[in-house]
């Protein structure tokens, strides 16, 4: 089927478009969550991308225009960008012990995580997880100060434990990555068994991902 995506790879149970994630949304059906993590708006030097604030703004409205294709939203949205999302059902959270990054107020050792719709049935563990709101790490490597030469060739990568416990945590089927970048959503899916739809409008970023989630298919399923 033509669509308005420039490619289409399908690796595995990842089916990854390279385009424009407001055109191609509404041709990819409906998935169990979309787990992203867009854009921060703050003048990070993406390629082919301004990151301004009226840029985050725009693709914050695209993206919420289709809020339908899916169960739940779970987004990334960093800490200085929460007041230009719609209200969220919940605000979930990361942190971290080290003191790697400083923000405005000090060491910056947590990042929020938007919520939307209702949470995944059961109480006390969902998907061999405890069903909480936080997820703590301790080590410098898990929040990806030590990144590989692959993954720093993205702008803002995040780490893939970060991504498995979102994916695992807030979603019971497939998930879509509207902002898709150097495929770490998408790592984390093969690695846990889930069908996967990535979208990164950069060619380069989109080359990384493809290269990133074929590797994670020939390694075999990590984490049952």
């Amino acid at each position: 089927m033509n669509g308005p995506w420039k490619r289409k790879e399908i690796i595995g149970d990842a089916t990854l478009y390279l385009g424009d994630c407001l055109e191609i949304l509404p041709h990819v059906g409906e998935v169990d969550a979309v787990v992203t993590d867009p854009p921060y708006g703050i003048g990070f030097p993406y390629i082919g991308y301004e990151d301004t604030r009226e840029s985050l703004r725009r693709l914050i409205d695209g993206l919420f225009a289709f809020r339908n294709v899916a169960n739940r939203f779970v987004v990334l949205p960093g800490v200085t960008q929460v007041h230009e999302y719609p209200a969220p059902d919940w605000i979930a959270c990361v942190n971290w012990n080290t003191t790697g990054s400083f923000g405005r107020f000090g060491y910056t050792q947590w990042m929020p995580v938007l919520l939307y719709g209702s949470d995944l049935d059961g109480f006390g563990n969902v998907n061999g997880t405890t069903k909480t709101d936080t997820f703590r790490i301790s080590g410098s490597a898990s929040v990806g100060f030590h990144r590989t030469q692959q993954e720093r060739e993205h702008t803002c990568p995040k780490p893939e434990n970060v991504m498995r416990w979102l994916v695992n945590r807030f979603s019971g089927g497939a998930v879509a990555d509207p902002f898709m970048g150097s495929g770490t959503t998408g790592v984390a899916c093969a690695n846990l068994g889930r069908k996967f739809i990535g979208i990164e409008i950069e060619e380069r970023y989109f080359d990384i991902a493809c290269e990133r989630i074929a590797a994670a298919y020939a390694q075999g399923r990590l984490f049952e």
